[in-house]
C-alpha cells in the first residue's frame, strides 16, 4: 500500500494519489510521478536504471529515467515491497493504422537501438540478455513443432486447433526451415556477430501500449524487458506487428526498412538477415507451444481465438512474403 514515506524517501512530499493498472499515480511538490512495486530483483532495475541512463546521455531523451533514492538507489525497499519512480507522461497508444504514426514509431525505434550501442552495465547490475532466441530459440520452437505434430497422431480425438494445426502445419513450418537456413548463411551470421560484439539493447516490448503520442511527440514507457539482443530481431517483429494491425502491405513493411537501416551500421546483407527474421513463425510457433503445453483436460480456447485469426490471413502473408523478396533479395 502507498504511503508518504515511499515518496519522501525520493525526496519529494506525497500531497494525493490514486491507483491505476497495478501503479499509483502520485501528485507530489515536484509534480505528477507514477510509483510502480516490482516484482524483480534489485539487480534488475539496476540494468534498466544502466540502460536508461547511458541512452539518454546518448542523446536518446522520449523516456521516462528512474528517481534516484536518498540512498542514490533507482527504487526504494519498502517492508518486502520494491519500488521505482519516474515522471508520469500522458498520451495515447500508437495507432498501427496510421502509418505516419507508424513511421515515427519506426525512426523512435531506429533511434533507440542506435544510442544503445556499446551500452555497459553499472557495477550493481545483473547482465540480462535475449540474444540466444537467434537462432537458438528459432531452432528450438521449430523442433517442438515437429514434436506436436507426432503427439496429435497419438490422440484418439482431435480438437479443434489440432485440425488447424495439420491444415496450416507445411505452411508455417517451411517459413520457418526456410528462415533458419538463411540465418545459417556467411552472411547473417557475421551480422548477428556484430549486433553481439557491440552490444546492443533492445526494448522488449515494443508495442503500441509502450508508444505513446503526447506533448513531448512520441513517448517509450516500460523498460521491463528490456536486454541485450539482437536489434533487427525487436525491428523485424515490430513490421510483423504492424502488418497484422494494418494489412499486409509490401510497400509500406519496405519503407519501414529502409527507415530503420538508415540508424544501422553499414554493410551488406543486412536485407537478408531482415527477410530470415521477418518470415521466421514467430506468432505460430509461439501459439503452438502456449496451447500444446497447457493441461489438455482443459485447454483455453484463446489460442484457438488467435490461431484462427492468424491462419485466416495466410493468403495475404504469403503474397506479402513474395513481394518482399522479390524488391529486397
Amino acid at each position: 500500500m502507498m504511503n508518504s514515506q515511499v515518496i519522501k524517501s525520493f525526496g519529494m512530499e506525497l500531497k494525493k494519489f490514486k491507483k491505476i493498472w497495478g501503479i499509483y499515480l502520485c501528485d507530489t511538490d515536484q509534480g505528477i510521478k507514477m510509483v510502480q512495486p516490482v516484482r524483480i530483483k534489485e539487480e534488475r532495475i539496476w540494468f534498466q536504471h544502466s540502460a536508461k541512463e547511458y541512452i539518454y546521455q546518448q542523446g536518446f531523451t522520449q523516456f521516462s529515467r528512474f528517481h534516484l533514492s536518498e540512498q542514490q538507489t533507482p527504487y526504494h525497499v519498502q517492508g518486502r515491497t520494491i519500488y521505482v519512480m519516474e515522471d508520469w507522461e500522458e498520451g495515447t497508444e500508437l495507432d498501427f493504422t496510421n502509418f505516419d504514426d507508424v513511421k515515427k514509431a519506426t525512426k523512435l525505434l531506429g533511434t533507440f537501438h542506435a544510442a544503445s550501442k556499446g551500452m555497459r552495465p553499472m557495477q550493481e547490475a545483473e547482465t540480462v540478455s535475449a540474444i540466444s532466441i537467434v537462432p537458438t530459440q528459432m531452432k528450438r520452437r521449430t523442433k517442438e513443432i515437429q514434436r506436436f505434430r507426432r503427439r496429435i497422431y497419438e490422440h484418439g480425438r482431435l480438437s479443434d486447433f489440432d485440425l488447424l494445426f495439420i491444415r496450416y502445419y507445411s505452411y508455417y513450418y517451411g517459413l520457418a526451415l526456410d528462415a533458419l537456413k538463411r540465418l545459417e548463411k556467411p552472411v547473417c551470421s557475421q551480422w548477428i556477430r556484430t549486433f553481439k560484439e557491440n552490444e546492443y539493447l533492445c526494448h522488449g516490448n515494443f508495442i503500441h501500449h509502450n508508444i505513446l503520442t503526447g506533448r513531448k511527440g512520441l513517448w517509450l514507457k516500460d523498460f521491463s524487458h528490456c536486454s541485450y539482443h539482437i536489434p533487427l530481431y525487436e525491428f523485424a517483429c515490430f513490421v510483423n506487428k504492424t502488418m497484422q494491425k494494418s494489412g499486409f502491405d509490401a510497400d509500406r513493411a519496405l519503407e519501414m526498412f529502409q527507415i530503420y537501416k538508415t540508424y544501422m551500421e553499414h554493410g551488406d546483407g543486412l536485407e537478408e538477415l531482415f527477410f530470415s527474421l521477418l518470415i521466421f513463425p514467430e506468432r505460430f510457433l509461439k501459439y503452438c507451444n502456449l496451447y500444446y503445453n497447457q493441461r489438455r483436460s482443459n485447454p483455453s480456447t484463446k489460442y484457438l481465438e488467435k490461431m484462427t485469426e492468424l491462419v485466416d490471413t495466410q493468403q495475404e502473408h504469403e503474397q506479402f512474403i513474395m513481394e518482399i523478396k522479390k524488391e529486397l533479395l
